[in-house]
């Protein structure tokens, strides 16, 4: 049985599909850069590597020979080494990697790009949509996966959304709609295009969460499970649209990252589940679940730094967890 090569595979949702794609015996390539510290997970669970990098074209034949369908989830919206850009890697590499698949005999091609709310006003989407294009003249069969928003990656202080501090920035009035959905089901999706689905071709498929829900309510639904209230605080969605434009040269990614913002801020991202997406996913993870594991999360992290003398707070279904850190 020919391989499937995931690109990407070390990121937070390519590891997760090499791991369920292992889990179904399914024999698995995972293209990865030297010295990545995720390598020795990949080798545990049975993954040839590859060494290689979406900006190093020959590493990119090497990888694709001999593979049946290649699934890419890489991106550099969050720069990782020096060199790394959406241009270089969500563009050009992209591309890149559409060409020597092609070349390589590669039968088909799942590719990962944006809920197909977004208009492409930013870089970030519009490589998406310039990539979505390559996929589909490929030649090859393809699948365009188009995700909401990710939980796990959304609600973090890097994003304005502190769990431990009790703080959450949002754009606008918080009020509208998004369908956020949970990494580990886009991962199922994904795994299960590659397998169960194997003979689908020429099909998009947008993937939500099994709820939409507002900022504001994702807001309660983490004072619900930490029994405390979080201060919030509100920025113009405007403001976020002319930091993007003046970084859109120098941090396209940053940019990028706002415009998309301030666009879900305004008109929300609700992607209704499909017939195919009910079958790929039957019982998705929903927000109540999503929300407890991120405060298990944080209380863990607390634990692992400060001990259990940390105090114990009321911790949504899990009743009392020793460690957390919110204060009363």
């Amino acid at each position: 049985m020919r391989p499937i090569l995931v690109v990407g595979a070390t990121g937070l949702l390519g590891s997760e599909i090499c791991r369920l794609l292992r889990a179904s015996e399914r024999p698995v390539r995972g293209l990865v850069r030297p010295g990545s510290p995720r390598e020795e997970f990949l080798r545990r669970h049975g993954v040839e590597i590859v060494q290689g990098d979406l900006r190093d074209v020959p590493s990119l034949g090497r990888a694709c020979r001999g593979a049946s369908t290649v699934v890419s989830t890489a991106t550099a919206i969050r720069p990782r080494l020096p060199g790394d850009s959406i241009r270089t890697v969500d563009r050009l590499g992209q591309r890149a990697l559409v060409d020597a698949a092609r070349r390589s005999g590669v039968r088909r091609f799942i590719f990962t790009s944006v809920s197909p709310n977004l208009p492409p006003t930013t870089p970030f989407v519009r490589y998406k949509r310039e990539i979505e294009t390559a996929v589909r003249g490929s030649g090859m069969a393809w699948v365009i996966v188009q995700p909401s928003s990710f939980f796990e990656t959304s609600f973090r202080p890097q994003a304005g959304f502190d769990v431990a501090a009790g703080k959450a920035a949002i754009l606008g009035s918080g009020e509208l709609p998004v369908s956020w959905i949970s990494v580990r089901d886009v991962a199922r999706a994904m795994a299960g295009v590659a397998t169960q689905l194997a003979e689908v071709s020429r099909a998009y498929l947008p993937l939500g969460g099994p709820e939409a829900a507002s900022m504001t309510e994702v807001v309660q639904a983490f004072e619900r499970d930490t029994g405390r209230r979080f201060r919030v605080f509100h920025t113009p969605p405007s403001l976020a649209r002319g930091m993007g434009f003046l970084l859109r040269h120098s941090y396209p990614a940053l940019s990028s990252t706002l415009g998309m913002s301030a666009y879900v801020a305004n008109a929300g991202d609700v992607i209704e589940r499909s017939e195919v997406a009910k079958v790929l996913i039957p019982r998705p993870v929903h927000l109540r679940e999503l929300v407890h594991d991120e405060v298990r999360a944080v209380v863990v992290e607390r634990v692992r730094r400060h001990g259990q003398h940390a105090r114990v707070v009321k911790a949504g279904r899990g009743g009392e967890i020793p460690g957390a850190p919110f204060r009363a």
